[in-house]
């Protein structure tokens, strides 16, 4: 898992590489806060990030909103989790448009889960 991890953050770095002096910063949503500060961190000066949901939100029933929307359709990327995380997040798509999307947890090794209600699912929290 942890190559995966080296994985998306030399992705993500190499897509949010430092822009050309006076260049515009790339404008990136993500759909929660987690995936908002890994991004920062690598992409550093290069993008601005907003998180859809705000800290302390709850994720995986999240109602977004018609501001999200409008936020999201005005980005120039949108990173989300997947592994159906945010379950909001396919019926958000809709609404948004053709802004490119990065599923971050793509080619991650999923560990299923293994105790509890959803006992031998997908967990979903990749990061």
């Amino acid at each position: 898992m942890i190559k995966h991890t080296y994985f998306f953050l030399l992705v993500v770095f190499l897509f949010f590489s430092s822009p050309a002096a006076g260049a515009e910063k790339i404008k990136a949503v993500t759909t929660f806060t987690v995936i908002a500060d890994i991004a920062k961190n690598v992409a550093g000066d290069a993008a601005v990030f907003e998180s859809i949901t705000k800290p302390g939100a709850e994720i995986h029933d999240y109602q977004p909103t018609p501001m999200d929307i409008v936020r999201a359709k005005d980005a120039d990327v949108i990173l989300w989790n997947g592994l159906n995380l945010e379950r909001w997040f396919e019926r958000f798509l809709h609404d948004v448009g053709d802004v490119p999307r990065v599923v971050v947890s793509a080619g991650v090794d999923v560990v299923s889960i293994y105790e509890g209600p959803y006992t031998g699912k997908p967990n979903p929290h990749a990061w």
